[in-house]
């Protein structure tokens, strides 16, 4: 696997890498099928007995834990651990603290957390019937989907608020993690006090009895591992674009092609001159061409205007911005700003230069003085995501957190934006967009009036031009000739599942 993992704590973890490896570690209450295709975005119950019981009003949510369950350590799992991983949340500044903000009495736990003596009062919990119940101050259409995060697993009342990466937190799943050494390895084996048939099926026992997973520093590496079978897969790391037509060919069988939700675009600060203007937005929109950038991925990627990915029903795609070099010109002299001095920004992956690199070249055609900064992929969404940075454009991605257009959305809501670990990068912030994100929290379920409804609002807030979507990237699986793909299994959040596959003798 690739080096971009940046935790092994469910507290702490925000990455694809860092949740495809503990998805099978550590369990929410909630949690999804174990299913390849659209089926794996469906909720079932995973430390909890049944799905939420919501109340009329969707402010309160009950859920029972189930008996038995125990950790890796022997300990039993409580219904308070559930308040603990909640709270510890906001004592660690976890980026996924913000899902937690709409409960009663969280913002007030965040503002004092070192003086709340009784913690975040909208979490009750009773560890002797193990019931939770949560009172929301607002409905929250995505809430059963925060509670299926990483950021919802429980862990013991004495987990510390600190990273625990490197002595890894006991396990509720079928696996634990026995040891990590960044940039070299990871560990993990059976859970001995795991019992799958507590769960009825929805979390599997898992085939493997060992899972190592070799970090290794580029893609070319990982193919050589597992063509040699030095390896059985080669995760995260795409195949490279030069060698893909020959994997194809010789070894089609062994590749599985994916697309899984996610986005790549370019932000623009729309409180940071010139990109107040939407003008100069709409303008760098029409000034680029998409099909370059896919070229520039390696053609492993489908071009997009959209926010939502083409996965979701609510996806409809829009025709914008056709690339008008042209135009974008026109509505840069209109706008006003021609000639400002304008900041790109962008990590430093190699694999993501290009496109900053591309785009500051496009600025400058358009009219634009033009400077690139990159800093460190270890700071750079911390860097961008500062109101002090008043970073005026540059490159971001995003997979999704949960199957579910708030989830998305979120990134262009206007109160959603804080002072750091800010994700709105173009700190957009318009009333009646604000507004129609509330009332599409407010249906219980996604059905085809929602849909259309989300996609609507897709369309409307790209007429405004906050983000310059441009490539929905895919994702490539190879594995080496022991693996029999009969069981292969790629969920829509997770990726590949490494619980559900088999392996032969070498």
């Amino acid at each position: 696997m690739d080096e971009a993992t940046d935790y092994l704590d469910p507290g702490l973890s925000d990455t694809t890498e860092g949740w495809g490896v503990m998805w099978n570690v550590y369990l929410p209450l909630l949690g999804y099928r174990h299913v390849s295709g659209p089926a794996g975005a469906r909720l079932v119950p995973y430390l909890a007995t049944t799905l939420p019981r919501i109340s009329h009003d969707r402010r309160t949510y009950r859920l029972t834990l189930r008996d038995g369950i125990r950790y890796s350590n022997g300990a039993p799992v409580k219904a308070s651990d559930f308040k603990t991983a909640v709270e510890r949340n906001f004592r660690l500044d976890s980026a996924g603290a913000a899902f937690f903000r709409n409960i009663v009495g969280a913002e007030a736990f965040a503002r004092g957390s070192k003086t709340q003596k009784h913690g975040i009062r909208g979490i009750a919990v009773n560890n002797t019937k193990r019931s939770i119940v949560i009172h929301l101050a607002e409905p929250q259409a995505d809430f059963s989907n925060v509670l299926a995060s990483e950021f919802a697993a429980p862990v013991p009342g004495d987990a510390p608020a600190a990273d625990t990466s490197l002595h890894p937190l006991p396990a509720t799943g079928p696996y634990e993690i026995k040891s990590y050494q960044p940039k070299s390895r990871i560990v993990e084996e059976r859970n001995p006090n795991f019992q799958a048939w507590r769960f009825h099926g929805a979390v599997p026992a898992g085939n493997p009895d060992r899972i190592t997973w070799d970090i290794v520093p580029s893609a070319s590496t990982a193919l050589h591992r597992v063509l040699t079978g030095k390896d059985d897969w080669m995760s995260y790391y795409q195949v490279p674009s030069k060698r893909l037509p020959a994997m194809e060919q010789k070894h089609r069988s062994r590749l599985r092609i994916f697309t899984p939700p996610n986005l790549m675009y370019f932000f623009m600060n729309t409180r940071v001159p010139p990109f107040t203007s939407p003008k100069v937005r709409q303008a760098v929109n029409y000034a680029i061409s998409r099909r370059w950038l896919k070229r520039l991925a390696g053609g492993l990627a489908d071009t997009t205007e959209n926010i939502l990915p083409p996965s979701y029903p609510s996806f409809r795609a829009h025709d914008l911005y056709r690339h008008d070099l042209r135009k974008a010109i026109h509505l840069v002299r209109e706008s006003g700003y021609g000639g400002k001095r304008v900041i790109v920004w962008n990590h430093d992956v190699p694999a993501d230069l290009p496109y900053t690199e591309y785009l500051a070249a496009v600025l400058h055609q358009i009219g634009f003085h033009v400077s690139e900064r990159v800093v460190t992929a270890g700071s750079y969404w911390t860097t961008i995501g500062n109101e002090k940075t008043q970073a005026q454009i540059g490159f971001a991605n995003w997979v999704q957190d949960y199957p579910h257009p708030l989830d998305w959305f979120e990134l262009l809501d206007g109160r959603t934006i804080t002072a750091t670990h800010n994700s709105n990068y173009a700190n957009f912030d318009v009333d009646w967009v604000n507004r129609e994100i509330d009332r599409l929290t407010l249906p219980k379920k996604l059905t085809r009036a929602v849909n259309s409804r989300w996609a609507a609002l897709d369309r409307r807030v790209m007429r405004l031009a906050p983000w310059v979507p441009f490539l929905n990237q895919e994702g490539t699986d190879f594995f080496s000739t022991r693996v029999d793909l009969a069981c292969y299994v790629n969920n829509v959040l997770y990726e590949f599942d490494y619980a559900s596959i088999c392996v032969g003798k070498k």
